[in-house]
């Protein structure tokens, strides 16, 4: 199995999956010409593309959202909830381009099977578990709370992407307005480093060794905060370097793609990743 992040952060989010014959793409928050563009530097393009995930319909996860539809006929999958606000907001966006989950999953797209989850944000948003024959993937960003079913979504998942938005001493002192913060802190805004951290020892007592950092606030925190405090709280739990790998997901630029399996360590650009 193989991933790279296109973007991350509250400009924008998006990320590329593979396995075998079966390509998704998870969110769509760049233009289609920069996603395009993207793509190719991977050896794809957008109409090769097995299906699109939403996780939600804010405008950093869906910005390309219109025109992919437009011009590709790959199917757009999402909750209920979400496609029809979507095409509410979108309203060249006919409702025959998308699918909607219905009922818990797994649902069977190509060759993996996926199952979403609900994620506690003040729109209804999901996280996506991705089972391969070689190896299991899940994602969550855009998380207010860590709840029991983010846990069984990202459970013994092999490489995990989750939301380590803010640090809470820069939020609280940075110039957002207090309303702002309190949304950003409340159980329907985002995560922050510190509560990322315990929820990656969580994982990683469930089996998961590979743990990448997404949807890193710009205002609100600094890769190096976001590193220190999971890794200090792997330490702490006792995870040796060099057997757990956490990285940061850039905020504007294509990621590594990493490419792993339940067996072997990932390799992402030629290089071992861990710290």
């Amino acid at each position: 199995m193989r991933f790279c992040t296109l973007v991350s952060g509250s400009s924008g989010n998006a990320l590329y999956l593979e396995e075998g014959d079966t390509r998704l793409l998870i969110d769509i928050g760049l233009s289609l010409r920069e996603l395009t563009r993207r793509l190719a530097e991977l050896g794809q393009k957008p109409a090769s593309l097995t299906g699109l995930l939403l996780t939600h319909e804010h405008g950093d996860h869906v910005k390309g959202l219109a025109q992919f539809a437009a011009r590709t006929g790959v199917p757009i999958y999402g909750s209920r909830e979400t496609l029809i606000a979507l095409c509410a907001k979108l309203g060249t966006v006919m409702p025959d381009r998308f699918t909607a989950f219905t009922g818990p999953g797994p649902f069977r797209l190509g060759g993996l099977s996926v199952t979403p989850f609900a994620v506690p944000h003040d729109v209804p948003c999901l996280g996506y578990r991705i089972e391969g024959e070689s190896a299991t993937f899940a994602l969550a960003t855009d998380i207010g709370c860590v709840t029991d079913a983010i846990r069984a979504g990202l459970r013994g998942a092999d490489f995990v992407l989750v939301e380590s938005n803010h640090d809470v001493e820069m939020l609280m002192g940075g110039p957002y307005p207090a309303h702002l913060k309190r949304r950003i802190l409340s159980q329907e805004g985002h995560l922050s480093n510190e509560d990322c951290g315990a929820l990656c020892c969580e994982l990683l007592e469930r089996g998961t060794r590979h743990f990448v950092l997404g949807h890193l606030s710009a205002s609100n925190n600094l890769p190096r905060l976001a590193i220190a405090a999971v890794c200090g709280a792997l330490l702490e739990r006792g995870a040796r370097p060099g057997e757990v790998t956490v990285d940061v997901a850039p905020r504007f630029e294509t990621g590594p793609l990493f490419e792993f399996s339940r067996t072997a360590h990932p390799a992402a650009a030629g290089e071992g990743r861990g710290r």
